[in-house]
């Protein structure tokens, strides 16, 4: 029976499935290779043999003997994250951990990677596994570049489940804004300014009805869908703006991954069509 993540557990141990596209930044392993540049005549070596017996990668070599920074910068990204939990724990004996732990965190934070640490230095995923999926794959999905905009709307949503700062009105409101972009730029109305029921019908459901074509009971199956995805528009748009009050019109947690969830999926099924 599954338990559930374990603290302080290697992060390939927790989670990992090599189908798993996994959130990666050069900026954060440049700056983590420096973090453990600090600690490396202490606990080099031990690194290295950790490293070979834990996660099963070869250490790099080069002229002038192991190379640390090749490593850190392009190792597999699993093995870029156990690289942190070891490090932590060859650390401990020294005093130096504490350190350690909060350094990372903070880049993490800083330079958006969708992890969190715990308090032990195991990464997890921001929210669980399929989240995380969901996640990459939406971000992926708008790499093109008329999707830049909608891209880092998303990516500020995804700052609101930072560690220090959760804001599930912020995610909302980040998946949201990514969701109405990718939209005003399928429909390509220059009359269309903004989400709404209105506007979906109008303007989605003929999109829909191209794609479609063809397909037993089609129009079945966009009534269907544009009536789940106006439901999704309307409990997600309290969100959207500010609160009349001086009240912090804050979403919960849980409501706010499902929403998001949603919402990245609704991106995910517009943008299918404009790309093909």
């Amino acid at each position: 029976m599954n338990e559930g993540p374990k603290i302080g557990e290697l992060f390939s141990r927790n989670y990992l499935r090599p189908e798993v596209k996994l959130s990666d930044s050069p900026r954060a392993r440049r700056r983590a290779y420096s973090a453990f540049s600090d600690y490396r005549d202490a606990v080099g070596v031990d690194f290295v043999q950790a490293v070979k017996r834990a996660l099963g990668a070869e250490y790099p070599y080069g002229s002038y003997g192991y190379d640390h920074e090749r490593f850190w910068t392009k190792c597999e990204i699993r093995d870029f994250l156990g690289g942190i939990t070891l490090t932590y724990r060859l650390l401990r004996p020294y005093k130096r951990d504490a350190k350690f732990l909060e350094e990372m965190r903070e880049i993490f934070q800083q330079e958006g990677l969708h992890y969190r640490i715990d308090d032990a230095c195991g990464v997890h995923y921001l929210v669980d596994e399929e989240f995380s999926r969901s996640t990459e794959a939406t971000l992926e999905g708008l790499g093109a570049a008329r999707f830049t905009g909608a891209r880092q709307a998303l990516e500020d949503g995804l700052q609101g489940l930072t560690a220090g700062n959760i804001s599930g009105k912020a995610l909302i409101r980040g998946v949201f804004e990514a969701a109405e972009s990718v939209f005003l730029i399928l429909v390509s109305d220059s009359n269309a300014n903004r989400l709404n029921e209105q506007v979906v019908e109008k303007l989605l459901r003929p999109k829909l009805a191209i794609r479609y074509e063809g397909v037993p009971n089609g129009e079945d199956k966009i009534s269907r869908v544009l009536d789940t995805f106006n439901k999704w528009v309307k409990a997600a748009h309290p969100y959207r703006h500010g609160a009349h009050f001086e009240e912090v019109h804050e979403a919960p947690l849980d409501e706010a991954v499902l929403l998001a969830s949603i919402g990245m999926s609704f991106i995910r099924y517009m943008v299918q069509p404009v790309q093909g």
